[in-house]
């Protein structure tokens, strides 16, 4: 215990000592003004990671991002590094949809292994839903996607239904 009577939250076990087993932990939603990104969003369309790394996009899977991204065209529009922003959840604690929508102002939103319920949104794994005529899509780490033909497929047959492609391109 610490000299003001505060158990450090590194301390856990201590914790469960005072209080037992029902503990809960509160994360508190925090507003940010600015949100650090990559893309210029020209489409409005945000895919959110959770990752430790600097940038928004894990480094070891940015090839595969880059390619399943830029393949998205229909006769809107041909997607591009201008066309998105990709944003990193874990350097914005508390980060909330309110505040992705109001810095973002998404069409279109992938959640890329980071569960869109910690951001209010009820979405299950490989499922969609609309939020505020946003399409919102919940679907496995990338680096899971990259690794297995299965969820490369699947992943295709939703990017064909969000973003109208014609299926025989």
């Amino acid at each position: 215990m610490d000299e003001n009577l505060i158990i450090s939250e590194n301390n856990p076990e201590l914790m469960n000592l005072l209080l037992g087993d029902e503990l809960y932990i509160v994360h508190e939603q925090k507003w940010y003004a600015n949100i650090a990104h990559d893309g210029n969003n020209k489409h409005r369309f945000l895919n959110v990671f959770a990752h430790q790394g600097a940038n928004p996009i894990p480094a070891e899977d940015r090839d595969f991002f880059f390619r399943i991204i830029t393949s998205i065209k229909n006769d809107k529009f041909s997607m591009d590094a201008d066309g998105f922003a990709v944003v990193n959840a874990e350097a914005f604690p508390g980060l909330s949809w309110k505040n992705l929508e109001q810095v973002f102002s998404p069409r279109y939103c992938i959640f890329w292994g980071v569960d869109p319920i910690q951001f209010g949104i009820n979405c299950k794994l490989n499922g969609g839903i609309v939020v505020n005529q946003c399409r919102i899509l919940f679907t496995d780490p990338i680096g899971q996607i990259a690794n297995d033909v299965e969820k490369k497929k699947r992943l295709w047959q939703i990017f064909q239904r969000m973003f109208d492609i014609n299926k025989g391109s």
